[in-house]
């Protein structure tokens, strides 16, 4: 029922693959949930954060070895279609409404992810995954140490001024930043 039309659809197409994406997902999540525990996030764990850019370019990094990089591409973007879907809903996801923004540094860290070189191991993933997140290799919402979402001039945009709307000020900048 959580699931957008086009994920329903990517799941029809490739059943035996669905199980594998759910396996993978679930790991994903532990995996960060364990970081978050560790406060290798500062605490910050929620949508557009750094540790967000690192969930979807390690669940990306990590599907396409289980299940080749064309169908988690497809399954990624299956993925934001329906945060546009949710969108229009007033269905939050995590802690916020999605927005373009938001949507954009999820693809980008996807792509990222699904091209990390096939000679990493699935165990040798999330290391390189974090490298790139100190590298800048990564995206993430511009945002102060507090959390604060800002722009491209780093004022902070109230979140009155953002939420709810499809495009916004919110700036997508390399992790290193």
């Amino acid at each position: 029922k959580q699931l957008g039309l086009a994920q329903k659809i990517w799941v029809f197409a490739h059943p035996f693959k669905a199980k594998i994406a759910y396996q993978v997902t679930q790991q994903v999540l532990a995996k960060l949930d364990s970081l978050g525990a560790t406060k290798y996030f500062e605490g910050n764990m929620k949508s557009g954060s750094k540790a967000d850019a690192v969930r979807h370019a390690y669940w990306m990094g990590l599907l396409s070895k289980k299940i080749g990089k064309r169908k988690a591409l497809k399954l990624g973007k299956a993925y934001e279609r329906k945060n546009k879907r949710d969108f229009k809903k007033g269905s939050v996801e995590g802690s916020y409404l999605p927005d373009l923004v938001a949507m954009q540094m999820d693809l980008k860290n996807n792509a990222v992810g699904v091209n990390i070189e096939n000679r990493v191991n699935s165990n040798e993933l999330l290391a390189v995954v974090l490298s790139f997140l100190e590298q800048g290799k990564l995206v993430y919402i511009k945002q102060n140490e507090k959390g604060q979402f800002l722009d491209k001039n780093g004022q902070i945009i109230l979140l009155e001024d953002w939420s709810g709307k499809w495009e916004n000020d919110r700036v997508v900048i390399p992790t290193s930043l």
